[in-house]
């Protein structure tokens, strides 16, 4: 049974039956009113017609005769009227006279002085008032009978409009609550639909509810769902995608290496090859030894780097530079190329190995991107938020295309010259990670043949 049917039979009972219920305890506290008002007008027409009776018998000398003929007279007047009279004399209700129609003979047991009493003969409610009175001496009783013929036909009919018209109201209103509880239950078996289609994978879907009821509420809040549920699997999709290049690339850079050396080995075991040659051949297979190891480390950073936690603190400029000025002596003394320093800068905050690794492995990529007798700029300054690292070589410089891709793992804009120097293309992929750790930003700005400069921005 679906839901809007299980609603339909809990509701249309209860109402339908309190619909009836009440139609019927208006129509019975409208019966009781129209009775005691039948009852009030019975007691004023008998005590009407008992006086005119009285007054005539006050006048006649009260035997049986006189008496019959008096009763009679306004029995046969009252009978038009549907009224029936009676009269009993002496304390045992010896009949005198009562109408062949009346039904005195049922309740003269029970007769009350002046008491309407209603009952239910041949099918008709009928009145009865009885009355005690003494007339020259003599005790008698006085029956009252009114047959409500109209009163009875006239809720005879309203019984059976009330069943008519209670069937064509139940059927009406059995109808508007399907109508309304299967407009009501719509929006339901929409978000069911919506939800049994991302459950199969379709995850664009949305719910179309509109309003501000709580089933809107509920779409609205299934469609916040979906949107971060596919932007979750089209990151896990990204990530996927992303481990799975770098694995694709770091086989490929290891191949190369690998390939190498067990060339050179294969070739000093077979060959017959003079002491010259096998050192040409052990300084090639150490070349790409060195290669290899460096790989090995730079993933290695980039690994504790993604999953620790850095430990940020004040560092001193003036010692952070002194440092980094000592290896570029060294370092770029290799290619006679020409190290420029400008600091307008007092104030650095992060972990100051991480930073000096960053700022290392950018003067590396300088190095390497830029001919002997070059030059590389470095300009650290201070705005109202970073500490802002400029550095620029008169290198071989990028096309648009290739700054793009500069920050993925194992991306080399020369390869032949970067793979001839040791470079592994993961120190850009490091640099990022280093940054991002920082809550910093890092921008390459370049121009083929001229030079490329980083800007690298470390929150105060």
């Amino acid at each position: 049974m679906k839901l809007w049917q299980k609603l339909y039979v809990v509701l249309i009972i209860p109402i339908l039956l309190i619909l009836n219920i009440a139609i019927y305890l208006l129509f019975g506290i409208t019966y009781k009113e129209n009775i005691a008002a039948e009852k009030k007008q019975a007691v004023g027409d008998f005590g009407m017609i008992i006086d005119q009776i009285y007054g005539e018998m006050q006048q006649s000398q009260l035997n049986d005769r006189d008496v019959k003929n008096i009763i009679q007279k306004y029995t046969n007047y009252y009978k038009q009227q549907k009224i029936e009279l009676g009269l009993w004399q002496g304390e045992k209700k010896k009949k005198i006279y009562y109408s062949d129609k009346a039904h005195f003979n049922t309740k003269k047991n029970i007769i009350k002085n002046n008491k309407v009493i209603k009952c239910y003969i041949d099918g008709h409610t009928r009145l009865m008032v009885f009355k005690l009175q003494k007339c020259q001496k003599k005790t008698f009783y006085f029956g009252y009978e009114k047959t409500l013929y109209n009163l009875d036909s006239m809720w005879k009919n309203i019984r059976i409009y009330y069943a008519l018209g209670s069937l064509v109201i139940s059927i009406i209103m059995a109808l508007f609550m399907i109508v309304v509880l299967q407009k009501c239950i719509k929006p339901v078996e929409n978000l069911n639909e919506t939800v049994k289609k991302m459950a199969g994978g379709e995850l664009e879907t949305r719910t179309d509810i509109k309003g501000s009821d709580e089933l809107a509420v509920l779409g609205k809040n299934i469609n916040i769902m979906a949107e971060t549920i596919e932007n979750n699997m089209k990151q896990i999709m990204d990530e996927a995608e992303r481990k799975q290049w770098f694995i694709d690339n770091l086989a490929h850079e290891m191949k190369t290496p690998v390939t190498g050396i067990c060339g050179f080995v294969e070739y000093m075991e077979r060959a017959k090859i003079s002491d010259e040659e096998k050192m040409e051949c052990l300084g090639f297979i150490g070349h790409e030894a060195k290669r290899l190891q460096n790989m090995s480390y730079e993933l290695l950073d980039l690994a504790v780097i993604r999953h620790s936690d850095i430990k940020k603190q004040n560092i001193s400029m003036n010692k952070f530079t002194d440092e980094l000025k000592k290896w570029q002596e060294k370092r770029f003394a290799e290619k006679n190329i020409k190290a420029e320093w400008e600091i307008k800068a007092d104030r650095l905050f992060g972990d100051e190995l991480l930073l000096e690794m960053l700022i290392r492995n950018i003067f590396e990529n300088a190095f390497r991107a830029t001919d002997e007798g070059g030059k590389i700029s470095t300009y650290v300054y201070e705005n109202e938020k970073n500490t802002v690292f400029e550095i620029t070589d008169t290198g071989c410089g990028m096309e648009p295309e290739e700054l793009e891709k500069i920050k993925e793992p194992f991306y080399r804009v020369d390869k032949s010259r970067s793979r001839k120097q040791g470079g592994t293309g993961l120190g850009v992929s490091l640099c990022q990670k280093i940054v991002e750790k920082h809550d910093g930003s890092m921008e390459y700005r370049s121009k083929k043949g001229v030079g490329t400069t980083v800007t690298v921005k470390i929150p105060l």
